[in-house]
């Protein structure tokens, strides 16, 4: 038997591997062309198929904070959106062909995401197409309806799997951490010209400050040496520590080097300058003493005294610190420098000023939005318009729907179909997010507790912060879709003893 398959698979390898080998080794010695390089990605596609069938829904929840790109398709997505339409392409595939193998699903959530989505494609429609300038269209602000779109599908695609209760801790481990990749952003910079080739699998996003101060920006604005990949990957790096020990863990008097490293982390992360990142800690750490039922302890009137006594001991520093620091604790009482403070509030004075601006214009798109599609003419004439001083210079931001707040940035592009089909999905993810904390399995309670608790924090962030839909739509649903995908669905309260009962 061994003898009669041994010839055929000699053929296979002289008349098919190594034919293809040689067409490859012949592509690459001009790696530059496009038709080589969409071959080669092609071949190497076919050959992690094995891989991709494997580990393909590990691999989306890897990706989904991760920040990396793939700089050979159109327009540079995200690596999440490719894997989030791979694997539920994969997990349709494998339900059809083994009937045994069932989908998770929550129905309340799945309408409200598809009529959300359908909100956003007819608004596309009637405003102007969903046109990408990538791939030749003549307007720009499609891209930022497709990224609601692979913000739904990957949604499907990470919550129709149950992650193996064995792996709950290292999958949530993923998702969380692979937030730390940003960071790599601001590192390939400072490597130099050099590594900078990297941009292509890394978005350089985070390091476009860097660039700014050496290259264009003041001696004043090269003071601040804002390094915001270190911000996004210290809201990485606290969320984890936060689920890993929650947050009686970490202020385990015995264990005093948790406090610590937590401390480390938030401290790094103000290298960014933004004031949002104490707020999104402070927001999170709060849910999460709150639903661990801590505020009815003795650690509540502890903390208020610590903290009060951390911050009295700051103000004699604060002013030694770094400028990006000390404009991240301007949002505190603290006497930071003049110029810390004076930037911060440039910075608010400009946001509220374009919301004034847009206040009055609600009622005209209450029932058909605005959308997000713009002419190249429109930019250029609102550029022009800024440079010679006839317009704010926010106008270019009104146009591509970039309005730094998150109800706004709702309402105006979608109306208020869209204002109605998004509340439905919130109220649906905090029912399910509530059920899984509450009546999920006991040893999932400390992870349940922390998505609930970050989903709070996360959305009343967008509410009265800052958010972008079309950006936070992805953290929505991916905390949602984790807490699905470690529960099995929704927990009733008929299905297990509540979580922490005695």
């Amino acid at each position: 038997m061994t003898n009669a398959f041994g010839l055929p698979r000699k053929l296979i390898i002289l008349a098919i591997v190594l034919p293809l080998a040689g067409i490859a080794g012949y592509l690459m010695a001009s790696p530059t062309d496009v038709d080589s390089v969409a071959f080669v990605g092609l071949l190497l596609l076919v050959l992690a198929i094995p891989f991709f069938l494997r580990w393909h829904h590990p691999m989306l929840i890897f990706s989904w904070n991760a920040a990396l790109i793939v700089f050979f398709l159109p327009g540079s997505p995200y690596l999440w959106m490719l894997l989030g339409m791979t694997s539920l392409g994969l997990s349709l595939l494998h339900r059809i062909l083994d009937k045994q193998f069932h989908l998770l699903n929550v129905p309340s959530l799945s309408w409200s995401l598809i009529c959300f989505g359908a909100v956003v494609l007819v608004t596309a429609k009637l405003t102007g197409g969903w046109g990408l300038q990538s791939l030749g269209g003549n307007a720009y602000g499609g891209r930022k309806y497709f990224s609601i779109w692979f913000g739904i599908i990957a949604y499907f695609a990470l919550s129709c799997q149950r992650i193996p209760l064995r792996r709950a801790n290292a999958y949530s481990g993923l998702y969380l951490l692979s937030g730390l990749t940003a960071f790599l952003s601001n590192l390939i910079y400072l490597a130099g010209p050099g590594l900078w080739f990297l941009y292509a699998f890394f978005p350089a996003d985070w390091a476009m400050s860097q660039a700014y101060e050496d290259f264009v920006g003041s001696p004043l604005a090269a003071k601040f040496a804002r390094l915001g990949g270190l911000s996004v990957a210290g809201q990485a790096a606290f969320p984890f520590l936060l689920m890993k020990y929650g947050a009686r863990g970490i202020l385990d008097w015995s264990k005093p080097w948790r406090l610590a490293v937590v401390m480390v982390v938030a401290g790094l992360s103000l290298l960014g300058g933004f004031r949002s990142a104490i707020v999104l800690y402070l927001l999170l750490f709060a849910a999460q003493f709150i639903n661990e039922g801590l505020i009815r302890t003795r650690l509540f009137p502890m903390m208020l005294i610590a903290g009060t006594i951390c911050l009295v001991a700051l103000i004699p520093f604060v002013q030694k610190l770094p400028l990006s620091v000390q404009r991240s604790l301007s949002i505190l009482p603290l006497p930071v420098s003049a110029v810390a403070k004076a930037d911060a509030q440039a910075s608010t004075e400009w946001r509220v000023q374009m919301w004034r601006v847009l206040i009055p214009e609600i009622p005209k798109y209450l029932w058909l939005g605005k959308g997000f599609t713009a002419s190249a003419t429109d930019y250029y004439l609102a550029q022009e318009s800024v440079r010679r001083g006839l317009t704010r210079d926010f106008e270019t931001m009104i146009i591509s729907g970039d309005y730094h707040n998150g109800p706004l940035s709702i309402l105006i592009p979608f109306g208020i179909s869209g204002v109605i089909t998004f509340i439905a999905f919130i109220v649906a993810a905090l029912r399910v997010l509530y059920c899984n904390y509450r009546y999920g399995d006991p040893a999932l309670w400390r992870m349940n507790v922390f998505f609930f608790s970050y989903f709070i924090a996360k959305l009343t962030f967008f509410l009265f912060v800052y958010g972008a839909i079309h950006t936070d739509i992805a953290q929505f649903v991916g905390i949602v879709g984790m807490s699905v995908s470690l529960n099995g669905g929704l927990a009733r309260k008929d299905s297990l003893r509540p979580a922490g009962a005695d």
